[in-house]
């Protein structure tokens, strides 16, 4: 089957998917024939994003919510407007930006319920749509997975649980042909970096990654169409390193 024509027919719901890897990923799937379902909390930006995919030719639904509390009503709202849901894509994510004993338990708390409870939640609404098309389950977490020094304790634990889950999950929906694997991106060029780090932070950072260069959402949207695809039938319990080799020095 040609690239271009790998999700034809096929529903996809990306979770933070109105900016960064995650509108990235909702791109990448429409342009080769998914509906897809975008959600995050932030309604003026998922509209702005999903006519922008219109506009292209494209099916694109815009979901306001917030997946730590309405997981399941999100999860209905794409199937009752696109009639079914073959891939779920766990991106939404957020970060405390403190150091431990800064952290109350509260906000220690609130990542999780984003990082890692959610997608739990947005796993069991979707498993019994995953298992009658046979479909999957894509986790974008991160290189403070394994590598202490980047983020906060509360993101880099919670993107730790993420790809455990992934691992557990991988085994137990396998019999019904369901798949679950993760990317793990090191620095990807996204909007929220250009809002919070200074001008120069990602020329400060180009010599302490082998490949001499900075990753683009693309670089991301592209790997997880790969991995979403029938192409990657064979692949489950999968963790894909996407960071110009960053992690393996």
């Amino acid at each position: 089957m040609a690239a271009n024509q790998r999700f034809m027919g096929k529903v996809a719901l990306i979770t933070g998917g109105g900016t960064g890897i995650g509108a990235a990923i909702a791109t990448q799937l429409a342009a080769e024939g998914a509906a897809v379902a975008i959600c995050g909390r932030r309604s003026d930006v998922l509209q702005q994003k999903a006519a922008e995919l219109q506009a292209q030719g494209y099916s694109a639904l815009a979901i306001a919510g917030d997946i730590a509390t309405d997981a399941a009503k999100i999860v209905n709202s794409t199937v009752q407007n696109l009639g079914r849901l073959d891939v779920l894509v766990n991106n939404a994510a957020t970060s405390a930006g403190m150091e431990v004993d800064e952290l109350s338990l509260p906000v220690w708390r609130q990542v999780l319920a984003v990082n890692l409870d959610a997608a739990f939640e947005l796993v069991r609404a979707t498993l019994p749509y995953l298992i009658a098309c046979r479909g999957n389950v894509l986790h974008i977490s991160s290189i403070s997975a394994i590598a202490g020094e980047f983020d906060d304790v509360a993101y880099a634990t919670s993107k730790a649980g993420l790809e455990g889950f992934s691992r557990r999950l991988a085994l137990d929906v396998a019999i019904h042909g369901v798949r679950s694997n993760v990317i793990r991106p090191g620095l990807i060029h996204t909007e929220a970096f250009d809002a919070n780090m200074p001008p120069d932070f990602f020329e400060s950072q180009v010599p302490f990654i082998p490949l001499r260069q900075i990753g683009q959402p693309e670089d991301i949207a592209h790997a997880a169409a790969f991995l979403c695809s029938d192409e990657a039938r064979f692949i489950t319990g999968a963790i894909l390193t996407i960071d110009g080799g960053e992690s393996a020095k």
